[in-house]
């Protein structure tokens, strides 16, 4: 039986890029405006981040994908969205205490009006800051999925999602969005009342997890360090969109940087060691709980004993979320945790 590939540089790049997020909504809650951190990691460098996911969770997937076997796709397909789907309402369900707190200390006291939102952020954004990857991943992974099932190449679906791509880029940025043409404004506007954001699965994620299904099916490798050089020059081709069009969401040059970054971080080759899924797993329990951390640092802060500076606060909440994180890791790995495996 021929033994599956390990991928040992995309579990250490996931779990760069989980840390990033949560260091991207830290310094979005706790430091202050002037900070330059909010540029380098808020704007800039964790904007990498979701594009990469995508772009992995599509290889990953296509790897199992193929159309010329189309029962075995189709279960493929269903469990993996099964999970994902799962994943989104355990989370969510886990959330629900911060959520109620967040009400309870917001000024929105009209429980319907409350329960309304809380379902229409459900189904088209999410209820907490980073699980909209969820349902944006799902929708994505199946609406590629369905196209290239039924005999779409995989250049036009490149296509298609870097148009769909352009489009979120523009309209969710206020830069881009202000110069449109007033009717395409007010479009704009009504999509937002009723779809709430354009980082989706349709806007945001199709067009990665299409570059995720073309490297699973490309024979072409591009080599590590030409696949670096190319990450670093488009890496500050994103800080100059930043710093001239202010996007902190989605970002054009974020596109052929995650590219360029999964390419390298694939083609590197480790000895495989069990850190490297236990880094896999790390990153995944950091991406989904690192908001926990923030309210826990709220509640303790009078206990401690670190000042409340940028780097205290850093300390403070990012050391006991990685090392959470690793304990989990470490436990699924032992009979007794794994169960928490389904959490992830």
């Amino acid at each position: 039986m021929e033994k599956k590939k390990q991928y040992n540089g995309l579990d250490i790049m996931k779990v760069i890029m989980a840390v990033l997020v949560a260091a991207r909504h830290m310094i979005q809650l706790f430091y202050p405006a002037e900070s330059k951190w909010r540029l380098v990691i808020g704007a800039w460098l964790s904007n990498l981040a979701v594009p990469v996911f995508f772009i992995t969770a599509g290889f990953f997937l296509f790897n199992k994908v193929d159309r010329n076997k189309k029962e075995e796709s189709k279960r493929a397909l269903f469990k993996y969205g099964t999970r994902i789907l799962n994943l989104y309402v355990i989370w969510s369900v886990i959330y629900l205490p911060i959520d109620y707190i967040n009400w309870k200390n917001g000024p929105e006291k009209d429980i319907q009006a409350t329960v309304l939102n809380y379902i229409k952020s459900f189904f088209f954004c999410s209820t907490t800051v980073q699980l909209w990857y969820l349902p944006a991943l799902l929708t994505a992974c199946l609406l590629v999925a369905a196209a290239y099932m039924a005999g779409v190449r995989i250049s036009y679906l490149l296509i298609a999602g870097a148009l769909l791509f352009a489009a979120g880029c523009i309209g969710d940025n206020w830069y881009f969005n202000q110069q449109l043409p007033m009717g395409l404004q007010q479009a704009l506007h009504v999509y937002a009342q009723y779809f709430m954001t354009m980082r989706n699965g349709i806007f945001y994620g199709f067009f990665f997890v299409a570059i995720g299904l073309w490297f699973s099916k490309s024979q072409r490798n591009i080599p590590f360090v030409p696949a670096m050089a190319g990450s670093g020059i488009f890496l500050a081709c994103m800080l100059c969109e930043v710093l001239r069009c202010s996007n902190t969401n989605m970002v054009f040059m974020s596109a052929p940087a995650a590219f360029f970054l999964f390419a390298a971080a694939s083609s590197v080759n480790l000895k495989n060691r069990k850190l490297y899924p236990r880094l896999r797993m790390t990153s995944e329990w950091i991406y989904l709980s690192h908001v926990y951390f923030f309210h826990f640092y709220g509640w303790v802060r009078r206990w401690n004993p670190l000042p409340a500076t940028k780097k205290g606060i850093t300390i403070s909440i990012l050391g006991p979320m990685i090392l959470f994180s690793w304990c989990m890791a470490c436990l699924s790995e032992k009979k007794a945790g794994r169960w928490l495996k389904k959490l992830v």
